[in-house]
């Protein structure tokens, strides 16, 4: 083994902890490293050990079939919570078309009532215009500019759904 190969980096700690492990000084690692000192002999075994675990061609095949199997867990939840959120948006559109048809039948049955019918009472006009403009005001509450967003963010959710299917068949 080439000494002014980092170990401690190789091993991805630092030389604190690897110290910690091999029970010796910060100090006889950073020596041993540069290669100005030797490190004991049941160290030694330890370091040896340690590193041919990171060569072990087997514990990397476990570690990407578990990184696998994790991403593969990851990206059904993810699709999961993408059809849920595309449900939602789908309730909310429904919610709010069928909301814009009662007030299109509440102004239609108005202006009926204010127009067609003779002879009504003042008080009742009245009562009728203030209901009018509710309903006029309910329309104009950008229920088309809310409609939009949510057909944007189905549209986005269904894409992304493609993207997540893709993704979870390449890791199968």
């Amino acid at each position: 083994m080439k000494k002014k190969q980092n170990i401690s980096a190789l091993l991805g700690m630092s030389q604190e902890n690897l110290a910690l492990i091999l029970q010796v000084s910060r100090s006889q690692i950073a020596m041993y490293e540069v290669g100005k000192r030797s490190l004991p002999v049941d160290a030694l075994e330890k370091l040896s050990t340690m590193l041919s675990v990171i060569q072990n061609k087997t514990l990397d095949t476990i570690s990407k079939d578990m990184n696998s199997n994790l991403n593969i867990q990851f990206l059904k939840n993810q699709l999961q919570r993408n059809k849920h959120q595309q449900l939602i948006v789908d309730n909310k559109i429904s919610a709010l078309i069928k909301k814009q048809n009662a007030t299109n039948s509440a102004k239609k049955v108005i202006s009926y009532l204010l127009n067609e019918t003779p002879k009504i009472k003042k008080n009742k006009i009245i009562v009728l215009k203030t209901i009018e403009t509710k309903t006029q005001n309910k329309v104009a509450q950008n229920n088309a500019v809310i409609l939009l967003q949510l057909e944007i963010k189905k549209e986005v959710l269904a894409f992304e759904e493609k993207l997540l299917q893709k993704k979870l068949q390449s890791e199968n």
